[in-house]
């Protein structure tokens, strides 16, 4: 899956819960193992904060090292 700012922006307008299982549905799509606990209310905060201040190039990079991940695994 194509991650952009539009579809960063739209999990950024769900609930923590609905967010949480967004980004759970991402990781095991690119082959990652997410925890099954739900995050604490101070860490979605922090995750928010970091997600609101996501640049074009950070989603570049992250692509990138999902799709060499992904190869490697």
């Amino acid at each position: 899956m194509k991650i952009d700012r539009k579809i960063i922006d739209n999990m950024l307008a769900l609930p923590d819960e609905k967010l949480w299982q967004m980004l759970k549905l991402l990781m095991t799509a690119n082959g990652a193992n997410p925890p099954d606990k739900n995050m604490d209310p101070v860490s979605m905060r922090k995750l928010r904060a970091v997600l609101t201040d996501v640049t074009d190039a950070d989603i570049e990079r992250v692509m990138t090292l999902m799709d060499i991940y992904k190869s490697t695994h």
